[in-house]
């Protein structure tokens, strides 16, 4: 007996050998191929061509049967048929389905592909052979159904997190607290708003779940108004609780007085956070900052946070030999939940006791 591999050289294949067969509607089969791409090492190129393939199978229905479904049309009409695409990147995608076991290739000895007819029917052909498209589509179909469940929880846990994230903000807002201000959940709220913007990134989302349902809304909505605990919060990380300044009242921008190059740049004292991000906005081109690296610094730190370090930089400004690539290490800190607002204010020297 022989066994099939994807690829026959020197031998056609049967044009239409005896047995019963299952038959698959082969747009329905494509549709499903196409979700499941991934899975089978696929990109939407590769199954583009695998669609004008099955153009040149008249039937609609698929049998799942070596030697019944043959195209044997040559590499220049096939790329006719897919607008002029070029031979060799033809070549390159037909390979990709040859290799996931989606069609098969029977090559003649001179690699032309033709066939052969007996009477009024083919007899054999040299081609490709979409048999085995049919036969896969148990396992297509089980790729292609995970990959729905996977984007239904994708879906479900996102509107969880946007639900878990208003309320927070809700009730940070109750306590005169700026979501989008310096205080004990800017990191979970920085996380959320970069983990929402990606796709198939479920686990990530289910541990930023957890956090959020972590969280005692209570703790925040029974806890003092005292102006020390309005104005000093706290910086979670992975692994400890930390104290931070500043705060966002100018009662509690004292420590701008440990900025001395700062102090040198901006003799009048900033009366709110405002007015320390408007000085932070004219020093990012002074000290060679791209803007748009900025204004990503300002998606993950916050916007209250990324002016800090840029004032932190310019602190330290001959000392550091790209503030710009500075700036993006700190973003990607903050993207994976490492920033410590504290640990950078401490790098200046002297600004946290």
């Amino acid at each position: 007996m022989t066994v099939l591999t994807p690829r026959f050289v020197g031998r056609p294949v049967l044009a239409a050998p005896e047995g019963s067969t299952v038959a698959r509607d082969k747009w329905a089969l494509v549709d499903r191929l196409t979700l499941a791409a991934e899975d089978f090492g696929l990109s939407h190129r590769n199954i583009a061509v695998l669609r004008a393939m099955l153009t040149f199978v008249p039937e609609r229905d698929l049998p799942a049967r070596m030697g019944v479904s043959i195209v044997f049309a040559s590499n220049q009409t096939l790329s006719t048929r897919l607008g002029g695409m070029p031979e060799s990147t033809l070549r390159r995608h037909l390979a990709a389905l040859v290799k996931a076991g989606v069609i098969a290739r029977f090559d003649s000895p001179n690699r032309k592909r033709y066939a052969k007819r007996l009477g009024h029917g083919i007899a054999c052909a040299f081609g490709f052979d979409l048999g085995p498209l049919s036969s896969l589509a148990p396992e297509i179909e089980a790729h292609a159904s995970a990959r729905e469940l996977r984007q239904q929880e994708h879906d479900l846990l996102r509107t969880q997190i946007l639900r878990a994230r208003q309320t927070l903000c809700e009730a940070l807002l109750a306590r005169d607290i700026d979501p989008d201000g310096i205080h004990d959940q800017s990191p979970l709220l920085a996380r959320a708003r970069l983990l929402l913007r990606r796709k198939n990134n479920n686990e990530e989302l289910e541990d930023l779940l957890k956090d959020f349902d972590a969280v005692s809304l209570s703790s925040i909505l029974g806890a003092s108004d005292s102006e020390n605990e309005r104005h000093q919060h706290k910086e979670k990380n992975k692994n400890s609780d930390v104290e931070v300044a500043p705060t966002s009242s100018a009662s509690g921008l004292n420590f701008l007085s440990q900025f001395t190059e700062y102090q040198k740049m901006f003799p009048s004292a900033a009366h709110d956070l405002h007015d320390i991000s408007s000085h932070a906005a004219s020093l990012v081109p002074m000290m060679g900052i791209d803007q748009p690296v900025y204004e990503e610094a300002k998606q993950a730190l916050g916007a209250d946070i990324a002016p800090i370090a840029v004032l932190c930089i310019l602190e330290r400004f001959d000392q550091i030999e790209n503030p710009g690539g500075y700036l993006r290490h700190l973003t990607k800190q903050a993207r994976e939940g490492d920033f410590n607002l504290r640990r950078l204010l401490s790098s200046v020297g002297g600004i946290v006791s």
